[in-house]
């Protein structure tokens, strides 16, 4: 972990619990970090959190298990960014994480091979490999990831109607495989001794196929009155690319440097939906019409161009400035059709009441200045504003509905830091941000894997506006380190997902605007090294949420304490050829303004051998050691009551081999600056 005025940086490649996984496990090491069971991201509690890929939004992360379809041997390193200045991207309330993929910088030809399997199989590998000299930096990275496992969630529903009780009870038994392709290749060119010019593909193809039967049986007044079986077959392909091109120039006098950088970030999804159903009398006797079924088919194309120009520059020792412009066009499109067996006409027929067509046009224009100034050797600041001018309009074409928002804002920042290296140092910040609600958010088509369970958008969500504010301390010994932060965040308008009950047993999960949401917590990062062969870091994250709402004329409220404890923990033998890693973490139930959620964490141990002078390592681990790993949620409003529990394959046995090999190392200090001070940032 490495800390500086406004992230913190973890290094994958040393995190031995992750080697053989996806980005997913990765993230559920980092501490005040959570991934949910459809690997949703939060960040201290809020899922509002912006995924950067190399700095940049990415359709690589975009989309339902998205993340997961990233290999933890593709990612070089993870920047946190939890109070982000008026430089970085508003959007994401919670703040940033930017995923790093591998880029090697070493000069001469340099090639590393990895591959790992697993139990219940699972195998991936990956392949990375540069050449570099004076005039150029070329690389290639592959990563390939095969996945299977069982996937399992269990619902009890009880609804209160007058003088009535009606009670759901469903169980859902069924597979998950996952394969993805995941690469990068770009080109760093070295002009002159002050220009680069960068340019990369990188792109992903992920292939997912869940299979399942849910049995399903209602009460009333604790008498069976009816009992069915649904099967699902639901594959879905994901495919995305990025192309980037940056030019960097650095001034003469050495005293800044202008970036212009370019992206188009593509991706297409198609997911087809097959589902059965088969009933029986409460007596076990078939009835008139047995069999049902629907078929959906969705789709899903995304295109975001963004271009940035970059300009930093130092007045003198003490004062500099950045500013900066960008220019977001974002298009997507969704498309849904559903059909269904009409039991009265025994004819396949579509719903007219589902099938429809999103069209999402979202257009960003945005101008920062950041100003930095070294008031004394103890006190430093840096202020800045983002002026932005948002242009978004949701279509839905089939109904000649429009949705149109247009709306102008601003977001200043304010960073402080008094102290030194001996005394620590104390840190403050401020930061406007904002949560626009995504098409996966807006868009009104119903998901139909449980009919009795739906989930939809609403394309009249309106964006979120956060004021956070953070206050913290920071000292750095020989062999520990801590950094401790309170802070308060204060949410107009945030959105949560709502689940809405009706009486003829069908409940819907959507979004809305939660009037008021307040959370104020304290977050504690240390790490401590007793021995040169023993290092730990633990870090605690606790937090009060107050939300309340009014949703259809009904007020809503809730409040709760959440905190999370994580644990790292790396024993180093035999000259550093050797190491243990553990990694323990437990998770307090959230709170939403319905009731609450929680994931069940656990504990994964690893073990790494390196020979042949540390050019071939052997890896050992064991994911999920005590198989305890799920998601648990229970919403009450008062007149049903819900409680569904997920389960999926979480232990698992890993073997990895890694081997690197060159002709060339940057060994030379004085040489490792200068490629470092030549490289375009992500």
């Amino acid at each position: 972990m490495e800390t500086s005025i406004d992230k913190r940086t973890y290094n994958v490649e040393e995190d031995m619990t992750a080697v053989g996984g996806g980005l997913t496990e990765v993230l559920n090491n980092i501490p005040s970090v959570e991934v949910d069971n459809d690997g949703n991201v939060s960040l201290r509690g809020s899922g509002s959190v912006t995924i950067l890929i190399d700095g940049r939004q990415s359709a690589l992360s975009s989309g339902d298990g998205a993340l997961d379809g990233i290999p933890a041997s593709a990612i070089e390193r993870i920047e946190l960014v939890t109070n982000p200045s008026a430089k970085y991207n508003p959007e994401g309330t919670a703040g940033i994480i930017n995923i790093v993929l591998k880029k090697k910088k070493l000069r001469g030809i340099n090639t590393n091979v990895q591959l790992s399997a697993a139990s219940e199989n699972l195998f991936s590998g990956s392949l990375g490999f540069n050449i570099r000299n004076e005039k150029f930096n070329f690389y290639v990275n592959y990563s390939y990831r095969h996945r299977e496992g069982f996937r399992n969630n269990f619902n009890e529903r009880t609804s209160f109607y007058d003088n009535t009780t009606e009670f759901l009870k469903q169980g859902r038994l069924g597979t998950d495989f996952r394969e993805s392709h995941t690469g990068k290749v770009g080109s760093d060119f070295f002009i002159s001794e002050n220009q680069v010019l960068g340019i990369s593909v990188s792109g992903t193809n992920t292939d997912r196929i869940r299979r399942g039967k849910q049995e399903n049986e209602r009460y009333i007044d604790d008498n069976l009155t009816q009992m069915w079986d649904r099967k699902v077959y639901d594959p879905r392909n994901r495919k995305s690319i990025d192309i980037n091109a940056n030019y960097k120039l650095d001034f003469n006098d050495k005293k800044g440097n202008i970036i212009i950088a370019a992206t188009q970030s593509i991706g297409d999804e198609d997911a087809i939906g097959e589902f059965e159903e088969f009933y029986l009398n409460p007596n076990g006797t078939t009835p008139s019409n047995p069999y049902r079924f629907q078929n959906q088919i969705r789709s899903d194309f995304r295109s975001k161009f963004t271009f940035s120009a970059d300009l930093e520059r130092s007045i003198n020792d003490k004062m500099k400035y950045d500013a900066g412009l960008q220019a977001i066009i974002n298009r997507q499109n969704e498309s849904n059709f559903l059909e269904y067996y009409d039991t009265l006409t025994g004819q396949v027929v579509p719903d007219p009441n589902v099938n429809n067509e999103l069209v999402f046009n979202e257009n960003i224009l945005s101008a920062y200045g950041i100003f930095g100034h070294q008031v004394s050797e103890k006190f430093k600041y840096q202020a800045g504003v983002r002026l932005e001018q948002a242009l978004t309009e949701p279509k839905l074409l089939t109904t000649n509905e429009s949705f149109e928002n247009n709306y102008f804002s601003f977001f200043p920042s304010l960073h402080l830091t008094y102290g030194n290296d001996k005394q620590g140092s104390f840190f403050g910040s401020y930061s406007r941000r904002i949560n626009r609600p995504s098409t996966w958010s807006l868009n009104p088509f119903p998901v139909y894997s449980d009919p009795l369970n739906l989930r939809k958008g609403n394309p009249e969500i309106q964006p979120e506006y956060i004021n956070s504010y953070e206050l913290g301390y920071e000292k750095i010994w020989k062999s520990a380190s801590i950094t401790g932060t309170v802070y308060f965040k204060e949410t107009v308008n945030r959105i949560q997902r709502i689940r809405q009950f009706f009486d003829d047993g069908v409940s819907v999960t959507t979004f809305a605007n939660v009037d008021e949401s307040y959370d104020y917590g304290v977050e504690v990062v240390s790490t401590y090294s007793p021995f040169s062969w023993w290092k730990n870091m633990l870090a605690l994250n606790a937090y009060e949420s107050r939300l309340s709402a009014n949703i259809d004329g009904t007020r809503l409220s809730n409040k709760g304490v959440s905190w999370d404890v994580k644990l790292n923990s790396t024993f180093s033998f035999f000259d550093n050829t050797t190491a243990i890693q553990i990694n323990a973490q437990y998770i307090a139930p959230r709170y939403t303004v319905q009731g609450y959620y929680q994931r069940n964490p656990g504990i994964d141990i690893g073990f790494t051998r390196t020979l042949l002078d540390k050019k071939m390592v052997l890896g050992v681990r064991v994911s999920d050691v005590f198989n305890q790993k799920g998601f648990y949620f229970e919403i009450n409003d008062g007149d049903v009551i819900q409680e569904t529990d997920y389960k999926w394959t979480t232990r698992r046995l890993y073997l990895t081999l890694s081997y690197k090999f060159g002709n060339l190392t940057t060994k030379n200090k004085e040489l490792r600056e200068k490629i470092k001070d030549a490289e375009i940032p992500n």
